[in-house]
């Protein structure tokens, strides 16, 4: 069974440009070599894969056929010299044209080594310059039986991803997207750090939030209309988190973590269902932690009788606990934050990687108001204006650490839909047990109802139209393919 995945546009567009610059390197007599590109693969517990090739957009092939050799890889999946030379020479050599259907062999013995012209379904329309195959069939499949084999090297006269649309070149028995392991020349994946680290920051930005509240006109707003402000940024938060699980993490994570031949469906159902409930008690359970290592601050007692219409003054011990609880907690969820965030612009499109940070903005906005409010108190952190956001900064500043983890670690499409699956079930504990409470427990009139309600709607829909140009994830070195 091939299933198609669909690869991030970024990766795809800049694989192709290399194929092009390589191309016009070897036209223009910079490269000698018989084969564009190479390149080895583990293939270790796998007794058959697949090769493929597709028609573009416009229905036409880059080329009517292919030339392409598969031999013994080196132990290491390293392209060395001898490597590379056998393949050329194959190459140099007439090939076996092949159907699509047939079987792809692996070339073992003979010297040189038999090479093989995979004949795409197309027809040649045109001549000279303007000739183009139309094609007859989009997608082209050989099958490659890879008993015996842990290992094996490619050497072909094109780049295979000139001849991808939406479906990976070569895949599992599974359908899973097998990445090479080193390549010829040499790929430079991107990793969208420049735009993660981006929405990194902008996260961060919003611990400033509390700043507005030092203005006089804001200030008045929220000692005035307490209720107004705490129901609009809570429904609109509600909203924005529940459609980001629903509308795209949840489901979004039953793709990447694919039914393969290793991993049965109830296998794959256990990794989602066990990573979303994980993430929906995480916040409960960190909370604990920190309730146990800070303790529970408790009210102050008044000494002085006529002092009973006075706010107290709270203990030190009683600012330690409520400083720490806060701003550990903030530092510890950020860093979640950050671990989804990362896992969305490692291996997601673009607008699923900027529709996850602004859920986590949205929730962030209304998230930092709450603890500023807090920190400034003084019936519990007692901080000064400054200095309460100073902290909240420093304690957001987790989320970017959350984000270059992920990213350095390169992960898998199973670990990112993982990751996925947690940040949604992060998400729904958010919206339903702190954001809609707080709606409940404020919109006490049935103004405030209305008002909340078309807060959720609309933040719901902000989340919501993402789906109208919306990619699936899609690993680029994971193996851990995901099929529709």
């Amino acid at each position: 069974r091939i299933e198609h995945t669909l690869k991030p546009r970024g990766y795809t567009m800049m694989r192709l440009l290399l194929a092009l610059a390589f191309s016009a390197g070897a036209v223009n007599g910079t490269g000698d070599e018989a084969f564009e590109w190479a390149g080895t693969f583990d293939v270790a517990d796998m007794n058959t894969v697949f090769w493929s090739a597709q028609s573009d957009a416009e229905g036409h092939y880059p080329d009517a056929s292919m030339t392409i050799v598969i031999m013994q890889g080196n132990a290491d999946n390293s392209l060395t010299e001898a490597l590379e030379l056998a393949g050329e020479e194959s190459l140099e050599g007439a090939c076996t044209e092949l159907q699509p259907g047939n079987a792809l062999p692996i070339s073992s013995t003979g010297t040189p080594l038999p090479c093989y012209k995979l004949m795409f379904p197309c027809t040649m329309e045109g001549s000279g310059d303007d000739a183009e195959c139309h094609a007859d069939a989009h997608t082209a499949i050989w099958e490659i039986d890879t008993t015996g084999y842990n290992n094996i090297a490619v050497f072909a006269q094109h780049f295979p991803i000139e001849f991808e649309r939406e479906m990976h070149y070569l895949k599992g028995p599974g359908g899973e997207d097998i990445e090479p392991i080193a390549e010829h020349p040499e790929s430079t994946r991107s990793k969208r750090w420049g735009a993660a680290i981006g929405a990194a920051f902008i996260v961060m930005v919003c611990t400033l939030v509390g700043v507005v509240f030092l203005a006089p006109v804001f200030a008045k707003l929220q000692s005035e209309h307490e209720s107004l402000v705490t129901v609009l940024a809570s429904a609109f938060a509600a909203g924005a988190l529940l459609a980001a699980a629903f509308y795209l993490m949840l489901y979004e994570a039953t793709h990447l973590i694919a039914i393969t031949d290793d991993r049965t469906e109830a296998e794959a159902s256990a990794w989602w269902g066990s990573a979303t409930l994980l993430g929906f008690v995480s916040p409960f359970l960190l909370e604990s932690i920190i309730s146990f290592i800070v303790g529970k601050a408790k009210p102050e007692e008044r000494k002085d009788p006529e002092a009973a219409n006075e706010s107290p003054t709270p203990s030190r011990s009683r600012k330690v606990r409520v400083l720490s609880g806060v701003l550990l907690g903030d530092f510890l969820h950020n860093l979640v934050d950050g671990f989804f965030i990362g896992a969305a612009f490692a291996n997601c499109d673009t607008s699923m990687a900027w529709t996850i940070t602004a859920a986590t903005v949205y929730h962030e906005l209304a998230q930092e108001i709450s603890d500023y409010l807090v920190l400034t108190n003084k019936d519990q952190g007692d901080l000064k204006p400054f200095m309460a956001l100073g902290l909240n900064f420093l304690s957001g500043m987790s989320v970017l650490f959350g984000v270059c983890i992920v990213l350095s670690a390169e992960p898998s499409n199973f670990s990112t839909g993982c990751l996925l699956a947690y940040g949604a079930g992060v998400y729904l504990q958010i919206a339903a047990t702190e954001c809609m409470p707080r709606v409940h427990e404020f919109a006490t009139t049935l103004n405030l109802r209305l008002s909340g309600f078309l807060l959720f709607v609309i933040g719901a829909t902000a989340i919501g139209l993402v789906l109208l140009d919306h990619e699936h994830c899609g690993g680029e070195g994971g193996g851990d393919g995901h099929g529709h």
